[in-house]
């Protein structure tokens, strides 16, 4: 009865609707003045108002990016400060934002999975299906839990009903200069937009065939180098679909996108060894016959409603995900097991934007609505451990009712100093089924779990000049904590004494941004943020393969520089960089002393790219990462996860786009100079087993016909 309550009067308080992350094209990135809106700020906002960072890849940048990888992840760790470098399979678990986890939306729908994150959510749809991305770094508490580092919102191409059919068809192919014969990556790829009596329709359709990888050497590279989940020897299906009519001021539109990854290989790891410098390499061989394929199955559906007149602006947006993901098979986890993440999500967003002069309180504009999401997810052992049927479970299902009410202001104080402050108001209600803990095979008898958090944030900008904007304010986020980790090492037989507390974030920024020099766009910025329940991890005492959750005090803090221009009227540029470093209270004496692991804080990140139009429909691009070193736990043995030396790498990629009519080429080479090196993710994890080298020089080619 108090869950329907509780449902009536959020929906009676703040009607329907959804965030107004973007549904429209945005251009460009850190540019100030003008066009350039932010939406994933739950406001249209445009830079000169937003008092934090943001930065929006367009689809001029995405489609340069995707010149030279396949992967959304990269493309994302070249173009985002703060954001830790891709590994380039099928997982971002340690591709944190600021030191922080990141929260993904397609469309304003949150596809992250907070109750248990497997990191599989930000390669879960086709580049070419994307008009934008827009990325929000910092803590933010408008878009509900998770997020702690930032937002990335997929934006996904909306056709027009004025628009006569438009086709493209591209192939395309990808191979290592290495080890041709069994590196080819062909895939094909169809779309369509038009109109269909009145309604826009836009369609896209992809398959994608991923063979080997090889490193520098021409060696292959472990189908799963680091256990999160390989991209390798995998075949990729997506489909999405949008459809919507507008009429007047308002809009109904729907959207669906089905992607599928499946792993089948024919070729086992061969463990490394970091002491003797020896890679991990893989060979042909047989597999566990318990083993089930990897694979990442991601379904995503959406109905919203647009009203432009309906006090203010109204948007509501009712969605529907499901998640199934089967992790690799480890010979060394309770005997050889494996397992799989299914979630289930059903929610409602809703937000009114109404202007202070509707209310008679002059310039400026409000914001308030309501969340309602509701979340099944558990994590089961396939098979049930070497011990068939005994009923152990590395996550419980869980079931997760969360409704929230917000209210965000922006308020311009003079023509150049503009205030924002908001509130939100979450309520948590979880069940946990009856279940046998993983680590301990304690029977446990489930229970109830509530959790509250009101997180606030404020803050202002202050356009001193064109050249110089100041900006910055407090702001805070938050997520409920890792459940699965301890349910599955827990001894009681039963939850009356567990009561983990929810993580909330606390994030202070300060920065500038303008242009100068004429055409040079700049921004900087500081930032700490601080959790009193901080989540790190460490060896799992009682699984020494696994990683358990420490969660201390801790601090964060690092600085962002990023910088564009163009170089007369046929060359652009853009230079970004990103430092972060963050300290906990591992041994609980009041002192935060202990660095946080590689899992949460990367090396420093530099990347620069220079773009050169030869001719109207000719460009060449060229791009320049540098990762730097961390070395935070010198004495640490090996074997111990996430604390591993990462040393520099450096790597140029080269690519060149033309057009002849009616067909569009591209041409990338990843790693120009084949660098011979280890990947970040194998070095920070500190595993013989998982002590794998990147991906040497790489070859992209692409083709595609608009008709």
């Amino acid at each position: 009865m108090k869950i329907v309550t509780n449902l009536l009067c959020t929906a009676a308080l703040c009607a329907l609707a959804s965030p107004a992350l973007a549904q429209d094209a945005a251009p460009a990135d850190n540019a100030v003045g003008g066009d350039i809106v932010v939406t994933g700020s739950r406001i249209a906002d445009t830079l000169e108002t937003f008092p934090g960072s943001s930065t929006v890849v367009d689809k001029a940048r995405l489609d340069q990016q995707l010149s030279v990888t396949n992967d959304l992840g990269s493309v994302l760790a070249a173009t985002i400060p703060g954001l830790a470098a891709s590994s380039n399979t099928a997982a971002n678990v340690t591709q944190s934002l600021r030191g922080r986890p990141l929260r993904v939306f397609i469309d304003g729908i949150p596809i992250s999975n907070p109750l248990r994150d497997g990191g599989r959510d930000l390669r879960l749809i086709s580049p070419n299906a994307i008009q934008s991305i827009e990325v929000i770094r910092g803590a933010s508490a408008l878009y509900g839990q998770g997020g702690a580092g930032g937002i990335i919102n997929y934006v996904t191409r909306r056709g027009s009903a004025s628009d006569e059919w438009k086709f493209r068809t591209e192939l395309s192919t990808g191979f290592s200069t290495q080890h041709f014969k069994d590196s080819l990556n062909p895939a094909i790829e169809q779309s369509a937009s038009g109109a269909i009596g009145g309604f826009d329709v836009t369609f896209d359709g992809r398959y994608e065939r991923t063979n080997g990888q090889f490193d520098a050497d021409g060696d292959r590279i472990a189908p799963d180098p680091n256990n999160f989940g390989g991209i390798a020897d995998s075949e990729i299906y997506d489909v999405f679909g949008k459809i919507g009519y507008t009429f007047g001021d308002q809009r109904i539109e729907g959207m669906v996108n089905y992607y599928r990854q499946h792993q089948d290989s024919d070729y086992i790891p061969v463990a490394g060894d970091i002491a003797a410098g020896i890679k991990e390499t893989a060979v042909k061989g047989e597999l566990d016959p318990r083993a089930m394929d990897p694979v990442n199955r991601n379904f995503i559906s959406s109905l919203s409603y647009f009203n432009n007149s309906l006090l203010g602006s109204f948007h509501a947006q009712g969605y529907y995900l499901k998640n199934y993901s089967v992790f690799s098979f480890n010979a060394a986890n309770f005997g050889g097991t494996q397992s799989v993440i299914r979630s289930k999500k059903l929610g409602l967003q809703m937000d009114f934007n109404t202007p202070l002069a509707m209310l008679g309180l002059g310039d400026g504009e409000i914001l308030w609505g309501a969340d309602i999401n509701r979340d099944e997810t558990a994590q089961p052992l396939i098979p049930q451990t070497a011990t068939p049927g005994d009923g152990r479970t590395y996550t419980p299902p869980l079931q997760q009712m969360n409704y929230a009410a917000f209210i965000q202001l922006e308020k311009p104080l003079t023509d150049w100093l503009t205030l924002r402050a908001g509130i939100r108001h979450d309520v948590f209600r979880m069940k946990i089924d009856d279940f046998v803990a993983a680590l301990t095979s304690v029977h446990v008898a489930g229970g109830k779990l509530k959790y509250n958090a009101t997180p606030v944030n404020i803050g202002a900008t202050a356009k001193i000049s064109p050249a110089v904007e100041v900006f910055g304010g407090f702001s805070q986020g938050f997520s409920i904590p890792d459940i699965g980790s301890p349910l599955r090492r827990v001894s009681a037989t039963s939850l009356d004494g567990f009561h983990p507390e929810p993580q909330i974030v606390n994030n202070y920024e300060l920065g500038l941004r303008g242009t100068i020099l004429g055409s040079v766009n700049y921004s900087a910025a500081y930032f700490i943020s601080t959790a009193k329940f901080g989540t790190d991890f460490v060896i799992d005492p009682l699984n020494p393969n696994d990683a358990a959750t420490l969660r201390q005090k801790e601090r964060v803090h690092g600085w962002e520089i990023t910088a564009s221009g163009k170089i007369g009227a046929a060359t652009r540029w853009s230079a970004n960089y990103a430092h972060t470093e963050g300290r906990t209270d591992a041994d609980q004496d009041g002192k935060l002393d202990t660095p946080l692991s590689g899992r949460r804080i990367g090396p420093d990140q530099f990347n620069l790219m220079l773009e050169h139009d030869l001719a109207t429909d000719w460009s060449v691009s060229a791009q320049y990462n540098h990762s730097g070193s961390r070395n935070a736990f010198p004495a640490s043995p090996i074997g111990n996860y996430y604390t591993g030396r990462v040393r520099p790498t450096d790597r140029i990629d080269l690519s060149s786009r033309f057009k002849v009519a009616p067909f569009d080429f591209s041409v990338g080479v990843r790693n120009l100079l084949n660098a011979d090196y280890y990947s970040i993710d194998s070095q920070l994890l500190n595993r013989n087993e998982l002590y794998s080298k990147a991906e040497g020089r790489t070859i992209f080619i692409k083709m595609g016909v608009n008709y």
